[in-house]
C-alpha cells in the first residue's frame, strides 16, 4: 500500500477517480470526459466536465517537528447538461456519480489515505432556462505529510 504524504497526491488520485465518472465506464453522467485541477471558471462549451478545488488545510503535528497529521478540503464541482426545467435531476446524477468514485472502496482511497469524510453537497445556483448545472461534493482527506521531504 502507498500512502499520501503531499496533497497533490491525493488530488491526482481524485483526478483519476473523477476521469472514470463516464456514461462509457458505468456512470450516469459524463461529468469525467474533462477533469481540470483548480480550473474555476468554466463557461456551457466546456460542459460536461469536473473541476477539483483544494480548500485550506488544517495541520496538527505529530511527534516530532516536521511531521503532520493534516486535514486537507476538496471540493469537487461537476458541471453537466441537464433539462432546463428540471436541472436537479442531473446534479443528483453527478451528485451520486462524484459519491461512488470517491467512497465506493470504503472512503480511504484505496487506502492511501487515513480517512476521507463527507462534508456536504449543494446544486449551485444558474439562470433558468440554462441547459447545464452545477453540482458540488465537498470532502476532507486525513494524511501525514513530513515537510522536511515535501
Amino acid at each position: 500500500m502507498t500512502t499520501y504524504h503531499r496533497a497533490e497526491d491525493v488530488a491526482a488520485e481524485i483526478k483519476q477517480r473523477m476521469e472514470r465518472c463516464t456514461v462509457a465506464l458505468g456512470a450516469e453522467t459524463d461529468l469525467g470526459v474533462k477533469v481540470y485541477a483548480g480550473k474555476r471558471n468554466v463557461d456551457k462549451s466546456m460542459v460536461p466536465c469536473c473541476a477539483i478545488l483544494e480548500g485550506d488545510d488544517d495541520p496538527s503535528q505529530q511527534g516530532n517537528t516536521t511531521t503532520y497529521h493534516v486535514t486537507q478540503r476538496y471540493m469537487l464541482l461537476a458541471y453537466v447538461p441537464c433539462d432546463p426545467d428540471a436541472p436537479n435531476v442531473a446534479a443528483h446524477q453527478a451528485l451520486r456519480d462524484m459519491k461512488r468514485a470517491i467512497f465506493s472502496d470504503g472512503g480511504r482511497l484505496g487506502d492511501k489515505a487515513r480517512k476521507v469524510t463527507y462534508v456536504g453537497r449543494s446544486i449551485g445556483p444558474r439562470s433558468d432556462g440554462e441547459a447545464f448545472v452545477l453540482a458540488i461534493l465537498e470532502i476532507d482527506v486525513e494524511y501525514v505529510e513530513s515537510v522536511a521531504t515535501p
